[in-house]
């Protein structure tokens, strides 16, 4: 729960919600596992050619796994919190008779100068670009009903997986192989590694824009899938279910039964139809268009809720707790994240590109986000934002703030 303040610019620890930085924080861990394997190999192009470069039963495993578990569905707990963090941001600016779009405004700039940033110098996988330009058209809808927002959510996951059936539709009937030959995937992807294991920056730039053009069809599904998060996230804000939890217990319970019950039985059509099943069948690959459109949000609101009954829980509070710093600073850390796995695969760094399995990958991103973990709580033990978070904040309110702690 949050608490109105006067002051102009929010408080520390007074305007946040506990639940909603801990929630963030797990989601960064699942976002590092999730794009581990695009930061450590070329695996897009890997994927259009149905290939690996690592095919022993444990490797295959520990795909597997991210493919089922993680991938898909932190990315859009993240969403719902976006469009949740913009309701909770503009009824406070509100309520202190601020002039909340402006405000907001600033912030989605600074975030897409970002976002510009960091897919072009750093990783073609940026996900900040999408969020601010697909922030100014929630803004469109800040005045709406939250049974408005949850139709616009809902009607924007149908989208989703229309567009996403059409794409596996194009991929069935040959029309990608039309326009990149198999050949010149392997080709791309040999090029992709001999670039960032001993190219030049310049060179790593051009590889970045080739990356991207290969990424972005999926990249758009991402997008729509996404925007409609931020709508349900914002139906949600509007409920006002994350302001008084305690008043909402049982329908976050209910929400977790639900949850549970839609997005497993999905969860296990979806692996079935992928990996036991001739994948080369177009009926059967566009079966898997429900199944992704229905178990990645419903799994993402799964592990929403059981945090939040986790964190209902005397253990369940202390082994989370933790996870709140990493929150508190989620758009530090998720740049963090990128700079320290270029560093490890580019050449600028160790060139470690296309050598690390997946298994050795899952373990190098558990401990890059236990170092998160322990930065992010000794962080904040002295200074009250992340220096981005920081940055952030001047840019939204226009002023300088302090960020060290009385």
């Amino acid at each position: 729960m949050y608490n109105r303040k006067e002051s102009t610019l929010p408080t520390v620890r007074g305007d946040r919600i506990v639940e909603l930085d801990i929630i963030r924080g797990v989601a960064l861990l699942g976002i590092l596992l999730a794009n581990m394997p695009l930061f450590s190999y070329p695996y897009p192009y890997f994927e259009l050619l149905h290939v690996s470069l690592w095919n022993d039963s444990w490797n295959r495993f520990i795909m597997l796994f991210l493919n089922v578990a993680v991938v898909n569905k932190f990315i859009t707990i993240f969403s719902f919190l976006f469009g949740l963090g913009f309701i909770i941001f503009m009824e406070r600016l509100k309520l202190r008779g601020e002039r909340p779009v402006v405000r907001y405004v600033r912030r989605l700039l600074f975030l897409m100068l970002l976002g510009v940033l960091h897919s072009t110098y750093i990783w073609y996988g940026d996900i900040l670009l999408i969020y601010s330009v697909f922030g100014f058209i929630l803004l469109l809808f800040r005045n709406r009903s939250p049974k408005v927002l949850l139709n616009c959510g809902v009607a924007l996951l149908l989208v989703s997986a229309l567009l996403l059936a059409l794409q596996t539709f194009a991929f069935d009937n040959r029309l990608a192989i039309e326009l990149a030959p198999a050949e010149q995937l392997e080709q791309a992807a040999d090029q992709s590694i001999t670039v960032y294991q001993t190219g030049s920056f310049a060179e790593m730039i051009n590889q970045r824009s080739t990356d991207s053009d290969i990424i972005s069809v999926s990249m758009f599904y991402t997008a729509i899938l996404s925007l409609g998060m931020f709508f349900i996230g914002a139906y949600a804000g509007k409920r006002g279910y994350f302001r008084e939890l305690d008043k909402h217990r049982q329908t976050v319970k209910s929400a977790w039964i639900w949850s549970a019950a839609i997005g497993l039985p999905f969860l296990a059509i979806q692996f079935a139809l992928k990996y036991t099943i001739d994948s080369t069948h177009t009926g059967l690959n566009l079966a898997q268009v429900p199944a992704l459109l229905i178990a990645s949000p419903a799994i993402a609101i799964f592990y929403i809720t059981s945090l939040l009954l986790l964190l209902r829980t005397a253990l369940g509070q202390r082994v989370l707790a933790p996870f709140a710093a990493v929150g508190r600073m989620a758009l530090t850390n998720y740049l963090l994240q990128s700079i320290i796995c270029i560093t490890i695969f580019y050449s600028f760094g160790f060139g470690l590109f296309a050598q690390v399995s997946p298994w050795y990958g899952l373990l190098l991103a558990i401990a890059i986000y236990g170092l998160q973990l322990v930065l992010s709580n000794l962080w904040l033990k002295r200074y009250p934002f992340g220096p981005l978070e920081w940055l952030w904040r001047t840019a939204t309110y226009g002023k300088l703030g302090a960020n060290r702690k009385r």
